[in-house]
């Protein structure tokens, strides 16, 4: 019974050691952070015309790439060395044209898996947020006839990481809008025309370092 009793004894302070150390690893990853991010965002935009007099049709497509840049800021709350989650802010600038800025904002909930219980673990990341474009030129596409314009609407991200001594976090990652910034269908009789165009935000990839306290 003694020995029995011993071997409860020592269990249990092994336990409560582990999970010591697991709570004080739990605390140095989680915490408010802060970081910046630069990539490149991807635009693209299709037009279709139809012309109903002569019965053809002509179409054509562009992709548009150019940097951006932009700033986060959250709280990450790990469970254990592997797995934790994160809300954040991102503000980003872009410019597809040189009249033609675009500021986004968004708010995301990750997923954060971790490869090791190592302070300079490799891992991978994935989630989704909620994102608002502002863009002068999509104002002015607003006042035009047969443009359906969209400023907001959900996005994916998804990427991989690698932290070094727990508190430096660096990423390479893709943000996925799942929205189209503008759709026009224009019906011209008079000039006997059909013209339809899509502009959208395919995808954005980027390099970001965050510090978290």
């Amino acid at each position: 019974m003694e020995k029995i009793k011993k071997s409860f004894l020592g269990f249990v302070c092994v336990a409560l050691l582990a999970g010591g150390v697991e709570g004080s690893e739990v605390s140095e990853k989680s915490g408010v952070f802060i970081g910046a991010q630069v990539g490149a965002a991807i635009g693209y935009t299709s037009i279709s015309v139809a012309n109903l007099g002569a019965f053809n049709f002509t179409g054509e497509a562009e992709f548009v790439t150019n940097m951006q840049y932009g700033a986060r800021i959250g709280y990450q709350q790990y469970f254990n060395a592997y797995n934790g989650l994160r809300l954040y802010g991102t503000f980003d600038y872009t410019n597809f044209a040189s009249e033609d800025d675009f500021f986004k904002y968004s708010v995301n909930l990750d997923y954060m898996l971790n490869f090791s219980d190592s302070k300079n673990a490799w891992g991978i990341f994935a989630g989704v947020g909620y994102q608002w474009v502002q863009s002068k030129k999509l104002k002015e596409f607003k006042k035009g006839d047969g443009a359906k314009v969209i400023q907001n609407g959900m996005v994916i991200n998804a990427g991989l990481s690698k932290i070094i001594n727990n508190h430096n976090r660096f990423e390479f990652g893709v943000k996925v809008p799942l929205y189209d910034y503008l759709k026009l269908n224009d019906t011209d009789l008079t000039a006997g025309k059909i013209t339809k165009s899509t502009t959208n935000n395919p995808f954005d990839i980027y390099l970001a370092y965050s510090y978290s306290f």
